[in-house]
């Protein structure tokens, strides 16, 4: 076998590795629904918050937006992952931070503190607290 095709063979397998990582965390559906209820955090969007929130979750999620209401707010170096996953629950993880702006201070709420429980109710994941 040639270096060149031997060298074809190697981009061919790193491309599909990631590709198959990349499809894997898109699949991450609790994962997901755990950045999606934080996005929506920072960003204000209530409704989308609460489609996002467990019935139970409901009351802490509305406080949490509310702590949230009046400052700046975003993302940073965010990413979640499923650690376990059984019937219809998960447990997630995730780093980094809420960066929120008082004025002059910013201050920084880590979110790789928590891990984060995750339910399918009514077939829809939902985000439903922290341990």
């Amino acid at each position: 076998m040639s270096h060149k095709n031997f060298g074809m063979i190697i981009f061919f397998l790193i491309v599909f590795s990631f590709s198959v990582s990349a499809c894997a965390a898109k699949n991450d559906v609790p994962a997901r629904t755990v950045e999606m209820y934080y996005g929506a955090l920072v960003n204000k969007d209530e409704s989308r918050l609460l489609n996002l929130t467990c019935a139970d979750w409901e009351v802490s999620a509305l406080l949490e937006f509310d702590s949230f209401a009046n400052v700046s707010t975003e993302l940073v170096d965010f990413e979640c992952q499923t650690v376990t996953e059984d019937n219809d629950n998960a447990k997630v993880q995730c780093s980094g931070f809420i960066s929120a702006s008082y004025g002059e201070e910013i201050r920084e709420f880590s979110l790789g503190d928590n891990v984060f429980n995750v339910i399918n109710e009514f077939g829809e994941w939902r985000m439903c607290g922290y341990e």
